[in-house]
């Protein structure tokens, strides 16, 4: 590995803590697997990238950086309250190594190949640059590279895209915009996982929902209540 290249971020907040908005489908333990599975798939995905110079995951989750370590990520310990002053942790010391780049990959994004990572890799050659990749529903960030590590301020949440595109023309830059629907699509929603479902991958993810029955429950809570019988629905009819 080239330190000097473009290293992939991936930022990893404890498993226990994850994915709250599926509550109402998923028990804690449930979003805690699945939140495991889907970093794995991401971390496998960059691993067999030859388009990058080194992984670093930025998580105090021991069973995340364990997970980092065999897949031959770095790790970088960092308890940091949000996921901003993380990242800048990650682009400070990615910055002092040389490094010329950072990619920043969410841990939640499981149907992301190594073709993906290409194609980020291939814009995004010619530095200075920031190149970008929203997510498909609520204007977030689901992609961000940029050269050098630090070349502009960090801002996630809802329209962070839109804020991420204007701090790079802040910064004299023109940004980058690559439209891949495979790092579009985040799992934050039951609706998210419904749509991932639909589409039968070779993930742990997909795997895991299917094993866990999980994929039985949410598609059995979808199914419509059968209609009344005849018999049942005249009995319905107010009565004389």
């Amino acid at each position: 590995m080239n330190a000097s290249g473009l290293w992939a971020v991936v930022p990893v907040k404890r498993f226990g803590n994850a994915k709250q908005r599926l509550d109402p489908v998923l028990s804690p333990g449930e979003r805690a697997s699945l939140a495991c599975c889907m970093y794995a798939d991401v971390l496998q995905a960059l691993a067999d990238s030859p388009c990058l110079a080194g992984i670093l995951v930025v998580t105090d989750d021991p069973l995340a950086a364990d997970l980092a370590r065999r897949a031959g990520a770095g790790v970088l310990r960092d308890a940091s309250p949000g996921l901003v002053p993380a990242l800048e942790h990650a682009a400070c010391r990615l910055a002092s190594a040389g490094a010329a780049g950072m990619l920043v990959v969410p841990a939640d994004v499981p149907w992301i190949t190594p073709a993906d990572i290409e194609i980020i890799a291939l814009a995004h050659r010619h530095r200075p640059a920031v190149t970008l990749v929203a997510a498909s529903d609520d204007g977030g960030t689901n992609a961000l590279a940029c050269s050098p590590p630090g070349a502009i301020p960090l801002s996630y949440g809802t329209d962070s895209f839109a804020r991420h595109r204007q701090a790079a023309l802040d910064a004299g830059l023109t940004p980058k915009v690559l439209n891949l629907p495979r790092f579009g699509r985040d799992i934050d929603r039951p609706s998210d996982l419904l749509a991932f479902l639909a589409r039968p991958s070779a993930t742990q993810t997909h795997a895991w929902l299917l094993a866990s029955g999980v994929s039985r429950r949410l598609l059995e809570s979808q199914t419509p209540a059968p209609l009344p019988e005849p018999a049942d629905a005249l009995s319905l009819l107010p009565k004389d």
